[in-house]
């Protein structure tokens, strides 16, 4: 479970500095710019949100898996 946590961190992280470094990059007007830092903001944070909505349903997966084995425990 870490493992996914930690590799949505990197994701994200990479997506972040990916974006970045396109804009510093590449010559482009101010107006031009502010739309596309806008419109990569919007696109990191649908990744994210996604993302997020993913792992909710894995966690929640895991602890209905882990239920059964809890009440046998506390039975025995």
């Amino acid at each position: 479970m870490k493992e996914l946590i930690k590799g949505a961190a990197l994701f994200a992280g990479g997506a972040l500095l990916g974006a970045a470094a396109a804009l510093l990059l590449a010559p482009k007007n101010g107006e031009e710019m502010r739309n596309d830092i806008k419109d990569m903001a919007e696109e990191a944070k649908k990744q994210v949100r996604d993302y997020c909505e993913k792992l909710k349903q894995e966690l929640g997966n895991a602890a209905a898996e882990q239920a059964p084995e809890t009440a046998e425990t506390k039975e025995a």
